[in-house]
């Protein structure tokens, strides 16, 4: 008797799969090494809480959110110039 059974698809896949069925197998190896791939990138990721840390510097700071907002409002300029029409 076969123990290895396997469970319903879901919905999306069975749509995916009526889609994909009928390509090549070569394909098909294709797309497992992507999505594989892909879910292993995920899981690095998830892993990091500070992934956006790699892009940009960290933003240090001594000063509360109200004393860094008074002070982008105290740095303000008006830059009106009388424009002759």
């Amino acid at each position: 008797m076969n123990t290895n059974v396997l469970p319903a698809p879901s919905i999306d896949s069975a749509r995916y799969w009526n889609e994909l069925k009928g390509l090549s197998n070569k394909v098909k190896l294709e797309l497992i090494t992507l999505l594989s791939s892909s879910m292993t990138i995920e899981k690095t990721e998830e892993k990091s809480n500070h992934w956006a840390d790699r892009f940009c510097g960290a933003w240090k700071d001594n000063r509360t959110a109200d004393e860094i907002v008074d002070n982008i409002r105290s740095m303000r300029t008006t830059n009106h110039v009388d424009v002759e029409l």
